[in-house]
């Protein structure tokens, strides 16, 4: 069956990964007048085998949402553009005016959650613990790069494209985000989701924090810190903002 050309995503979720996307998702699958391909990260625009699938083999994903305002594909590899080049090109290239959500957290508790996370998958097995996660596994620190993703996508798509999100908020304030996202995306901010329905990515549960190695985790601030200062002022945030990580 030949795809409807109107099931065309107009919104894409790119992560970072670890910072509630899939929470996000789920209420937005739960609008009338939303949805979210299934599954909800093909990674279509960022992985060459999904990509070489086809452009019809990728909108049969959004079959479900006919009738619907807002269609999304939330890969949060979107967001690993030092690992997937070619994403924002191949974007640009089959979607003509995308919105673009970029959720962000604490850097290191969102690198500690990524670790728990690739830990539960079969290539994470083999790590000893975050310290060796992070010398082996490069992405986890890329990952939270914030102005280097951000600044990406806003030289690709005008910054009045993108919808930041700030992890803290969308925890605290989880519907109030919810409705600032349904404005961004045009459809209706009344609604209000069930929130005991909201989808969480359970494999990153954490339930002790784990131990930094001092040494790594001051070389691991150096590495980002000029990057996510400059995202704090870009957005008006205090230094501070995530407890004194760069005082």
């Amino acid at each position: 069956m030949t795809p409807d050309p109107r099931l065309v995503p107009n919104f894409l979720i790119i992560g970072a990964a670890k910072c509630a996307t899939t929470s996000l998702a789920s209420l937005l699958d739960l609008h009338p007048e939303a949805g979210v391909c299934r599954p909800k990260e093909p990674h279509f625009f960022s992985m060459d085998a999904q990509y070489q699938a086809g452009w019809d083999a990728y909108l049969k994903l959004f079959a479900h949402c006919q009738g619907r305002k807002a269609m999304g594909d939330a890969s949060t590899s979107y967001s690993r553009i030092r690992y997937h080049r070619q994403a924002i090109p191949r974007i640009q290239r089959h979607l003509a005016t995308p919105k673009i959500i970029y959720m962000v957290r604490h850097p290191l508790e969102r690198m500690e959650s990524a670790f728990a996370e690739h830990r539960k998958t079969p290539n994470g097995a083999g790590l000893m613990d975050l310290n060796d996660a992070i010398q082996r596994q490069p992405m986890i620190v890329d990952s939270s790069r914030y102005w280097e993703v951000f600044d990406a996508y806003r030289h690709a798509f005008g910054e009045a494209a993108i919808k930041v999100l700030w992890f803290e908020d969308y925890i605290a304030r989880t519907v109030e985000v919810f409705q600032e996202v349904c404005r961004f995306l045009g459809i209706d901010d009344t609604f209000e989701p069930e929130l005991s329905q909201q989808d969480r990515n359970e494999r990153a549960e954490i339930h002790a924090s784990p131990t930094w190695d001092p040494v790594l985790r001051a070389r691991v601030l150096d590495a980002i810190r000029e990057d996510n200062l400059r995202f704090l002022d870009h957005f008006g945030k205090d230094r501070n903002h995530w407890g004194g990580l760069y005082a």
